[in-house]
C-alpha cells in the first residue's frame, strides 16, 4: 500500500469510527507526525475524501469533518432504497448458503462476553458485512463503485446513531432477510430489504432529532 493510500484509509477509518466527529478539525501537520510521511500524501488524502464528501477543505483555513445532516441521511437512504434492492436481487442467486447461515447465526447469537457498546459495534459489523456482501455481487461495476461510496457514508451514519436498545428490531429484521435469502424468494427479500431500509432511515434521523431509539413491532 503505498503512502497515499495508507493516509487516506487511515483518515477514513477515524472519520467513519467518529473518532473524529463531524466538524472537527483535522490537522495535517499532526497527521504527518503519525502517519510519519510527508505533507504530500496527507494532502492527496485529505482530497480524495474530499470527493467522497468526508471532509470539506476550506483553502488556507483548514479542513473539518462534513457535518452529518437531515439532507445527508436522506441522500444516503434516498440512493440505498433506489439500488441496493436491484443489486441485491442480481447477486442473491450466487450467494454462499453456508455463509449466509453463519452469518445468521453471528447475528442471533452474539459472544455472551459482548454487552453494551461492544455488542453494538458487532451488530454493526454483521450489519455491514451482510449488506456488503450481497451487493458487491452485482455484475454492475458502476453500481458497485456508487455503492461502495455509500457504504462509507452508511457506516458512518450508524456508529454514530445506533444505540444497544434498537438491536432487537434490527436482529429480527436481517434474519427475516437472510431467510427470504436462503429460501430464494425474491419477491420476499425485495419487500424485506425495502422495509429495513425504511425502518433504518427513520431511526437514524429519529436519532439525530430526538437523541432516542425507534423500535419497531415486527
Amino acid at each position: 500500500m503505498g503512502k497515499t493510500d495508507y493516509a487516506y484509509e487511515y483518515i477514513k477509518g477515524k472519520i467513519i469510527s467518529g473518532e473524529y466527529p463531524p466538524l472537527s478539525d483535522i490537522s495535517e501537520d499532526t497527521l504527518q507526525k503519525e502517519l510519519e510521511v510527508s505533507r504530500t500524501p496527507v494532502r492527496e488524502a485529505i482530497l480524495r475524501l474530499e470527493k467522497e464528501d468526508l471532509v470539506h477543505v476550506y483553502p488556507r483555513k483548514g479542513t473539518i469533518v462534513s457535518a452529518i445532516t437531515l439532507d445527508l441521511i436522506e441522500d444516503v437512504y434516498g440512493v440505498r432504497e433506489l439500488i441496493e434492492p436491484a443489486m441485491v436481487l442480481s447477486s442473491m442467486h450466487q450467494l454462499d448458503r453456508e455463509w449466509l447461515t453463519g452469518v445468521r447465526e453471528k447475528i442471533l447469537n452474539p459472544p455472551k462476553d459482548l454487552e453494551g457498546e461492544k455488542l453494538r459495534r458487532y451488530l454493526i459489523d454483521q450489519d455491514t458485512e451482510l449488506h456488503a456482501k450481497i451487493t458487491m455481487g452485482c455484475p454492475n461495476r458502476y453500481l458497485i463503485r456508487l455503492m461502495n461510496t455509500i457504504i462509507d457514508q452508511n457506516l458512518r451514519l450508524r456508529i454514530i446513531s445506533s444505540h444497544p436498545t434498537e438491536g432487537e428490531g434490527s436482529v429480527e429484521e436481517h434474519v427475516a432477510l437472510i431467510d427470504a435469502l436462503l429460501d430464494n424468494n425474491r419477491r420476499q427479500v425485495e419487500t424485506l430489504l425495502k422495509e429495513h431500509l425504511e425502518h433504518s432511515k427513520v431511526r437514524t434521523i429519529q436519532h439525530f432529532r430526538y437523541r432516542e431509539p425507534v423500535k419497531w413491532n415486527v
